[in-house]
């Protein structure tokens, strides 16, 4: 995938979630938020470079869902209150 179109699948996912939740502004979100970036850079990165990381694609999935469903509860128990 080109980097365009990556970016335009990024900016529609970005927006979808915002309609869905909004992100809250407590730090341990914010937290999540950084460590999920960090992630998906550093594995864009070994993308661009061609290099093999130890971990599979869905150790890699495993690990996302994992801050992603961290996340979602998190601003479904803040939207609750």
């Amino acid at each position: 995938m080109d980097g365009s179109r990556s970016e335009r699948a990024r900016a529609r996912a970005r927006y979808l979630l915002a309609q869905i939740a909004p992100l809250p502004d407590d730090s341990e979100a914010q937290r999540l938020r950084e460590l999920s970036m960090d992630y998906i850079r550093e594995a864009e990165r070994l993308e661009i470079g061609r290099v093999t990381t130890r971990e599979s694609s869905e150790q890699i999935s495993a690990v996302l869902d994992t801050i992603a469903r961290d996340f979602f509860t998190r601003a479904v128990r803040r939207r609750n209150r």
